[in-house]
């Protein structure tokens, strides 16, 4: 018998999908702490990579940058986090969970937007630079993706005697929270809102 030990088994190569993945993962939250100034090196840091496996797997940092675009206005992890909140937890904990949410991905979303816009020549495109064909398409996603946070957070809030429909309810909030998020009213003056107060709003309007 011999005493040689087993030789070590080589990690399985990552696919070029599983690359391009694990760089946008890494790159993300250096977009949104650090803006269009990252650079893939950064990036690469981050991923535990080399900076030339990321050229392996994108023709250059546009194409890094679009990616993350891409991923992050993208509903599908929000509505996962949405998903997961608890259905026997208080009412109270499950909307503070559902805004909380909600929050963090505009946010996040709105980072990545901006130092994407900024660094450039990656642009996200507007309703007016795209064709009738292309329009449509747009707005069938948008109205697809808006209807998947929608029935997340419906299911999310739903209980066993609402004053209103659960949907009715998730429609409201999604309303308060995303017009919040693109008028940067989190984060406005004295008047800020937090999600603890508008979680009172939403459960208790504005009587005791």
């Amino acid at each position: 018998m011999s005493d040689d030990p087993e030789p070590r088994r080589r990690a399985p190569r990552k696919s070029i999908e599983e690359r391009r993945a694990m760089i946008v993962r890494a790159a993300i939250p250096l977009l949104v702490e650090l803006g269009p100034s990252v650079t893939t090196l950064q990036i690469a840091r981050a991923a535990g990579i080399s900076e030339p496996t990321i050229f392996r797997a994108f023709a250059d940092k546009n194409e890094v940058l679009a990616a993350c675009l891409a991923e992050a206005t993208d509903p599908q992890h929000l509505v996962g986090e949405l998903n997961a909140i608890e259905p026997s937890a208080p009412l109270r904990e499950r909307v503070l969970a559902v805004i909380e949410a909600l929050r963090a991905h505009g946010e996040r979303t709105g980072a990545v937007v901006n130092a994407v816009t900024v660094a450039g020549p990656v642009q996200p495109r507007t309703a007016e630079s795209l064709s009738e064909e292309e329009r449509a398409r747009w707005s069938e996603s948008r109205t697809s993706s808006y209807q998947r946070m929608h029935d997340a957070v419906t299911a999310a809030l739903a209980q066993d005697r609402p004053r209103i429909p659960a949907a009715d309810a998730a429609t409201l909030v999604l309303a308060i929270v995303l017009a919040l998020g693109r008028g940067g009213g989190w984060h406005t003056g004295p008047a800020s809102v937090t999600t603890e107060a508008l979680a009172d709003l939403v459960l208790h309007g504005i009587t005791k």
